[in-house]
This record gives structure tokens, sequence and C-alpha cells, in this order.
């Protein structure tokens, strides 16, 4: 690190600092919210900072990057921070059900906020994606190419990751996306143990209306494809 790199971060710190402060003041209705306050802000500190870093900072690291990094480093970045944006909410809704009348307005009040920055981060990163990465996709990789990136996105979204739901919720779930899925289609189940218990209910409750096939055997994550049988 840097002297002059620490002043950046900083810097990065106080204008975050500011942002949340005076947006969470209105968010809440607090006595201090200034909206006058708010628009100053962004006219005399955060846009003229993304323009200086835009005129002084980028030229120099455009090269840089294509040489040393990652082009696409703050997209997956981008996807850290909705990932525990997610984490946040879920922890708030599940405290939802068990807190008193003080705290159901503190947690719905902190709940509206997470969803907003969570929008926010999400809206920017589509936005990124399509006006940057798509037109690169589309102009440079064959059609065979893009179609092999379109199936593994839908592989993906055939996961069902159920480490961090508690134990009671997991067979409800997992029952629930097996009734989902359309004959001769299925889903891979992560898990932090074997699941051979739910084989026996599946066994027990569907007969041999599914499949089950081990994709990998731990010692820390089980994956397990189920499917439903045509």
């Amino acid at each position: 690190m840097s002297q002059v790199g620490d002043a950046i971060r900083s810097h990065h710190r106080q204008l975050m600092n500011t942002l949340a402060a005076q947006a969470e003041a209105l968010a809440n209705g607090r006595p201090e919210a200034d909206p006058d306050a708010l628009l100053s802000f962004l006219q005399r500190d955060l846009l003229p900072h993304a323009a200086g870093e835009e005129h002084h900072m980028y030229a120099l690291l455009d090269p840089l990057i294509k040489e040393h990094g990652r082009p696409t480093e703050t997209m997956r970045i981008d996807h850290r921070a909705i990932e525990d944006y997610a984490e946040q909410i879920e922890k708030i809704i599940r405290a939802l059900p068990n807190a008193t009348n003080a705290q159901l307005t503190d947690l719905e009040a902190r709940l509206t906020r997470v969803a907003t920055q969570l929008e926010a981060v999400v809206t920017l990163h589509l936005h990124k994606e399509e006006e940057v990465f798509l037109p690169l996709f589309e102009r440079y990789l064959t059609p065979e190419e893009q179609d092999r990136v379109l199936e593994g996105m839908h592989e993906a979204y055939s996961e069902l990751d159920v480490r961090r739901i508690p134990p009671p919720q997991r067979h409800g779930l997992i029952f629930q996306t097996f009734a989902d899925l359309k004959p001769g289609t299925s889903f891979t189940l992560i898990n932090d143990h074997d699941p051979k218990p739910l084989y026996y209910q599946f066994k027990a409750e569907r007969g041999n209306s599914f499949s089950w096939e081990y994709e990998e055997q731990g010692p820390d994550v089980w994956r397990v494809r189920i499917g439903k049988v045509a």
C-alpha cells in the first residue's frame, strides 16, 4: 500500500459514511434529515470524486488491468456484495416472528434499507453487464461458446444449496423443489452432510418416481442429483 492509496481509501470511507448517514436519516424520517445537505454532498463531493477518478486514475489503470489483472474482478466483487445483502435480509426475516413490537419497528426499517441497497447494487451490476460485457460476449464468442455459457447458467439455476437453511426447514423446501420439477428434469441438492435419511424419505413417499445420484460425497460438501422420472 502507498500513502496516496491510503488517502484515496480514507476518502472512500468518508464518502460512504456521509452518504449512508444521510440516506438512513431520510429513510427513517429522522429530524436531522436534510435533503438540501444530501444534494450538496452529491454535487460538491461525490460527483466530482467520480469525475476525478475517470479523468486521472482510470486512464492509467486500463492498460494495467489488461496486462496484470482480471477485467471481470469488479463484477465478481458485486456478486459478493449481493450475497452479503441476501444474508442480511435472510437474518432479518428470520428474526421477525419472535421480535417484540419495539424490535419489529427496527427490523422493518433495516429490512427496507438493506433491500433498497441491494436493489441499487443489482441495478448497477446489470447495467454494467449489459453495456460492457454482453456486447463483447455477443461479438467475439462463437455461437457454440455462447450456447455452452447458457447451458452452464441454466445448470446453476438447477442447484438447491440448503447449507445455510435451518435443518427443520430443509426437507420441506427440498420436497417442494422436487414437486415443481417437470418429468424428466432434475436439480442438484447441496448439503453439509450425507442426506441419506432424505433418500429413505423420498423412497417412502415417492416410490420409484425419483432418481438419486451422488455427484460429490464429502467430507465437507455433499452434492446429490435428484430427478423426477418421466
